[in-house]
């Protein structure tokens, strides 16, 4: 990412003022002074010494006046009154029609709508009202993706885009907003290779790829998991460019790599992907493997497995706790997925649960009415039901974000005074809602600290990750 400046910003407290006034007072009428006392007073030698009344001291104001900033239009998509933000969707129409998925997530513009309409009740930002343009996108689709990256850019003119784009499409059409479209952006899939391309800022609520690599191999060693691990490497070709990365991690930390293979079919093209799962699993067997590591979008090489007769007899390792926790339906027996291991944060429950995430984020969607809504425990989704929380967690934690950052950013709001406040002192440790202790820095674009182990159960609702460590912060 182009480097901008990163000078610190305050945030000036606004406060209301109140003049405090002291006053002093006395008798005006002269008073009678009978004779007698006239005349003692004349005799005394020595009269009464009169003196001057102290001066009054001048009023002390506790509360400076209030500072007031005049709001202009300091970039794209910012005015005096109005930050314009665009939101990207998962086309779940799209994934259904193609059985990559039995169901979708609900009505995903109307919890953005509630979500906003939240933030502006409370006073937008620094005073700007936000203002968002929707598009729904196909995670399979280049085309429908560079199709929603102009929409959400240069149709409309945008300030931020919150949401990204996830899946096989995620590494063009997030370069196509941060890079060639200098916008900034609040979600999508960070990985170092697009990071090299981007101009606008980026940041994401879960750990970036790198990130989340090193914790997972991090923890499977410090439990004694890596011990004896012979590793063969696996990967979509969405993820090619995390091949080399995740096999230096694994060489450094002594663990042996014996073989790898990227599946070059895409997730649309079931048979193809299959066909070339074969073959690999025929070089993982006979390379004496008995840990997967599985790098991007673990669905297909995890059928591949189970298609192997390897469900159960092998160590399965995930650096992509999302696409786990989401293993679609080319998966038909998600039983076969049991017992892989990922890195992740608080748990679906944990989030849920959170008081923060209840106020900030569950609050405003109930109370909006939104129809046929249905927000609950997110274990108690079951598979082909449409699925709520998922969108309000993600959306929530993006908007959390950006919320904070563009209100230390201060009233002159652009991509330079963004990015340096999101690095800036004043919001160096912040609480994201759900996810708990968070924080960025120029080489930690993740806003989430907490990490565990955890591992993938299909009798938790739609699929679940179960803890396996107590959470931890791996970045106090």
């Amino acid at each position: 990412m182009a480097s901008r400046h990163s000078a610190k910003l305050g945030v000036a407290s606004i406060l209301s003022a109140a003049l405090l006034f002291a006053g002093c007072g006395g008798d005006d009428e002269a008073s009678v002074v009978p004779s007698e006392t006239a005349t003692s007073l004349a005799d005394d030698p020595e009269p009464p010494v009169t003196t001057a009344p102290d001066e009054p001291e001048d009023p002390v104001d506790p509360d400076p006046p209030e500072i007031r900033v005049e709001l202009t239009a300091s970039w794209r998509g910012v005015t005096s009154e109005t930050i314009t933000v665009g939101m990207s969707m998962l086309d779940f129409g799209v994934l259904k029609d193609l059985n990559l998925s039995p169901a979708g997530w609900g009505d995903q513009q109307g919890i953005w709508e509630a979500l906003i309409a939240d933030l502006n009740a409370r006073g937008g930002i620094n005073g700007r009202m936000i203002e968002a343009v929707y598009d729904f996108y196909s995670p399979i689709s280049g085309e429908d993706a560079d199709r929603s990256c102009t929409v959400l850019t240069q149709d409309n003119e945008t300030f931020a885009n919150l949401g990204g784009y996830v899946g096989p499409v995620g590494g063009t059409a997030d370069v196509c907003i941060v890079g060639l479209n200098d916008t900034i952006m609040v979600g999508g899939e960070i990985t170092a290779e697009e990071l090299e391309l981007a101009k606008a800022p980026w940041f994401h609520a879960s750990p970036t790829v790198e990130v989340q690599t090193n914790s997972l191999l991090n923890l499977v060693m410090q439990t004694g998991r890596a011990e004896d691990a012979i590793v063969y490497m696996m990967g979509g070709a969405a993820a090619a460019a995390e091949e080399e990365f995740v096999r230096e991690q694994l060489t450094q930390r002594g663990i042996e790599v014996v073989g790898s293979r990227i599946i070059k079919a895409p997730d649309g093209d079931t048979l193809a992907q299959d066909q070339e799962l074969a073959v690999a699993f025929e070089d993982f067997i006979s390379s004496g493997a008995n840990t997967l590591m599985l790098f991007g979008t673990p669905s297909a090489q995890i059928r591949g497995s189970a298609a192997a007769g390897l469900t159960g007899e092998i160590a399965i390792w995930s650096n992509d706790s999302g696409g786990l926790a989401n293993l679609g339906q080319t998966i038909s027996d998600k039983s076969i997925a049991d017992g892989t291991l990922t890195a992740t944060g608080p748990t679906d429950d944990e989030i849920f649960n959170d008081p923060l995430f209840q106020t900030r984020c569950l609050e405003p969607a109930e109370a909006a009415n939104i129809p046929e809504a249905d927000f609950r425990l997110p274990t108690s989704y079951q598979e082909g039901e449409e699925n709520w929380f998922n969108p309000l967690r993600r959306y929530c934690l993006a908007l959390a974000i950006f919320e904070g950052i563009a209100t230390a950013a201060g009233p002159d709001l652009t991509p330079e005074t963004f990015e340096a406040a999101a690095f800036g002192g004043d919001f160096d440790d912040f609480t994201i809602p759900g996810l708990g202790p968070a924080s960025l820095s120029p080489t930690k674009l993740g806003a989430q600290d907490g990490v565990r182990l955890s591992m993938y159960d299909h009798t938790l609702g739609d699929g679940g990750l179960v803890p396996v460590t107590e959470l931890l912060d791996a970045f106090d």
